[in-house]
């Protein structure tokens, strides 16, 4: 059985799939151990293929059962119950996939008004193991497997709450849903585990012509704990060079705003505005700069400060140059303090408290400002001296000279017999000039700014 032409690759509500899913593995004889609920495929008006499952054995209904009479059967119970939900009616338009939630009178008009010209898919409605509705969106491909959760607000029981109020998770961006990670190893494992069986089974039906290289599948746990596939809503293979699109739902538009009565979802962004460029960048990109270094590089002259520029004519007298005194206060510190004096600003930049403030700046703003800084930075070489003798007398300094790089050790010592000088801290050895004619013991000159090897040696006429 050749599969080129059958279509599996697409976004939106991928009904091929659980056909796929249905099909016997020729290669190990079985079937693959999944629970789906109860999917239903309209055509002209009239169900066409009906799928389900009983102990993960997907089944498929036969011919006989395929009438809006048996749906009733199965899905409803009480036809004037109007607030538990029974059924969501999927629709495909172009790209978009429309999700509407039935109670049990919704569906009954449903079925009523079906028509030749009525197309979808019909799925019954599992409620969660928790007291909230709950999904869990799998991302699935060859070297990742990622998990979402999407989480109501409400409880999928309250009376007050409107259907969709309560039943909306992954069918529209504005709904009252929570996002978040799927914690739990054991639970992760047994998903990303149902997901390789699924790729492996499509390969084994489909003979190697369709390899699953990516898909995004909808999870539900039910009230005994067992999980339901809900839908793939996207799946590209290797076979069909397609780049991977996010799906595009919604909810009916019979739905109004007013019937809805929920918030919008908060929107809450991680950027911020540089006080010195104005910009909105992420938090990340921010640091922290004291006052302190901002006044300093104002000071400098490095800041663009063109409001404060003297005119290009030089002939005016500087006494006719009018300047706002504000405007000699850093632009930073103006935004921060409105009304403050150039007076108040002379006598709070010498206050520790006031210079030692934090604020953050953008990583290019703060880039500038350092960069500025370094530019001023000249690196001057500097010469080094070598202690020649580490032996001190009485009369006789201990002798440097500045040794410039690439001397000989024949220069050096000529140009220190020829040049010699004696460093600052000869002022600060002791007097011995005045010494009593006593006999001592060896002392060390403690006080000399360099520790040599040796001991310091004093000669004492006895």
């Amino acid at each position: 059985m050749s599969f080129n032409k059958f279509q599996l690759e697409g976004c939106g509500f991928n009904f091929n799939l659980i056909h796929l899913l249905w099909l016997q593995d020729p290669i190990f004889k079985n079937n693959i151990r999944l629970d789906i609920p109860d999917t239903i495929q309209i055509l002209q008006g009239q169900p066409h293929f009906w799928y389900y499952s009983v102990d993960s054995q997907i089944m498929r209904k036969s011919k006989t059962k395929l009438n809006l009479e048996s749906i009733l059967k199965d899905f409803v119970k009480d036809k004037n119950d109007n607030h538990e939900i029974c059924a969501v009616w999927i629709t495909k338009k172009d790209n978009q996939t429309e999700f509407e939630f039935l109670s049990q009178y919704l569906l009954c008009t449903l079925i009523s008004q079906m028509n030749y010209e009525t197309e979808g898919y019909l799925q019954k409605f599992i409620y969660p193991k928790s007291e909230k509705n709950e999904v869990i969106k799998c991302t699935w491909g060859n070297n990742l497997c990622y998990f979402e959760v999407f989480t109501n607000k409400y409880p999928i029981m309250m009376q007050k709450a409107d259907i969709y109020q309560r039943a909306v998770t992954f069918e529209t961006q504005n709904g009252p849903v929570e996002q978040s990670t799927l914690k739990g190893t054991q639970f992760c494992q047994r998903l990303e585990l149902l997901c390789g069986l699924i790729m492996s089974h499509v390969i084994n039906v489909t003979q190697n012509q369709k390899e699953i290289t990516l898909m995004e599948l909808i999870f539900k746990l039910s009230k005994k704990g067992q999980i339901y596939l809900i839908i793939c809503s996207n799946l590209s293979t290797s076979n069909v060079p397609t780049k991977f699109s996010l799906p595009d739902f919604s909810i009916t538009k019979k739905v109004t705003k007013e019937l809805l009565n929920y918030p919008k979802a908060i929107t809450l962004s991680d950027n911020s505005k540089c006080i010195v460029c104005d910009e909105e960048k992420n938090q990340i990109e921010f640091s922290k700069v004291k006052l302190k270094e901002l006044i300093h590089y104002w000071e400098s002259g490095s800041d663009h400060r063109s409001q404060i520029q003297s005119p290009k004519s030089h002939r005016l007298h500087a006494q006719l140059i009018k300047i706002d005194p504000t405007q000699l206060i850093p632009r930073v510190i103006k935004l921060m303090y409105p009304r403050m004096s150039l007076e108040e600003y002379q006598e709070f930049r010498n206050n520790t408290v006031f210079i030692n403030q934090t604020i953050s700046l953008c990583s290019y703003c703060f880039t500038k400002l350092y960069q500025s800084e370094a530019e001023k930075v000249k690196v001057i070489p500097r010469k080094h001296h070598r202690l020649l003798r580490t032996e001190i007398y009485d009369n006789e300094p201990i002798k440097y000279e500045p040794i410039t790089p690439g001397k000989s050790k024949t220069s050096t010592y000529c140009s220190f017999l020829e040049h010699k000088m004696i460093n600052s801290y000869i002022n600060r050895r002791l007097k011995l000039t005045n010494i009593k004619k006593e006999s001592f013991p060896m002392v060390n000159n403690s006080n000399s700014l360099f520790k040599t090897t040796q001991s310091s040696r004093i000669k004492v006429d006895i």
